[in-house]
């Protein structure tokens, strides 16, 4: 594969390990996106421009949003194959996408955005300071491939609270945004029990710091749920998601 190619799509194979599923022995929704952030992690590093590299730079990357649209969950010990592509720039925001498939079956897409910000004062810069590595296109998303915020009603109900604690912290100091699945699974209204993720968005409002507490308001309608997570500073996260009964083929 030259380098053109390598830019352009980055593959990747896993097979899912016993503590990776959940108590319906389907991949949680938190080690789906940990599997992205480690696939672009690793795509970055093999073009020359890992954390540790970009960091020295003055550069990190804050996601600003997780979109998922799910076929099926993988199962344990199931061989998945990841790819991923970045798809340009939006405004301040950067596009990439992954794609997963057990076999031939495609089972998950996934469309991801992230700003570039300092990595002291978390402060988002213009993607021209990346795009002049001039390794990465800055081509334009287009509307089709855009990803909507997240509106919540301001009467949504308070379902619980969320202290954040050390052990949640990421290399950038603060909740690592993988945990949001986590968060989403454990606050959804009625249980997880016996409901399957068929679109899941997260949208990462404000970082949530140690000590933080985010209040979780949610609510489920005709199996959508929405959620808000508010601390002391304003709200942390919104999230959207659709839920099928186990069983039933999204």
């Amino acid at each position: 594969m030259n380098q053109k190619e390598l830019i352009n799509e980055y593959c990747r194979e896993v097979r899912v390990a016993s503590y990776e599923v959940g108590a319906q022995r389907l991949l949680k929704l938190s080690v789906l996106m940990r599997m992205c952030q480690e696939t672009s992690e690793q795509h970055v590093d093999l073009v020359g421009l890992s954390y540790e590299k970009m960091y020295e730079d003055g550069i990190v990357f804050l996601l600003i949003t997780n979109r998922a649209r799910i076929r099926r969950m993988p199962v344990h010990n199931e061989k998945v194959t990841i790819k991923t592509h970045p798809r340009g720039v939006n405004g301040a925001q950067f596009y990439r996408d992954f794609l997963f498939y057990s076999g031939e079956e495609k089972i998950i897409d996934v469309m991801q955005t992230s700003v570039i910000a300092d990595p002291v004062t978390h402060k988002v810069m213009r993607p021209k300071k990346f795009l002049d590595y001039g390794i990465f296109s800055g081509e334009k998303v287009g509307p089709e491939d855009r990803v909507g915020k997240i509106t919540v009603p301001e009467d949504l109900p308070l379902v619980g609270e969320r202290p954040i604690r050390y052990s949640d912290l990421d290399y950038n100091r603060h909740l690592n945004n993988t945990i949001y699945g986590d968060i989403l699974t454990d606050f959804l209204p009625g249980g997880a029990q016996g409901n399957k993720y068929a679109e899941v968005q997260i949208n990462y409002v404000n970082e949530s710091a140690q000590g933080d507490v985010l209040k979780i308001y949610a609510a489920k309608e005709n199996g959508r749920v929405l959620m808000q997570g508010v601390h002391a500073r304003g709200c942390g996260f919104t999230a959207a998601a659709t839920l099928l009964p186990v069983g039933e083929k999204a």
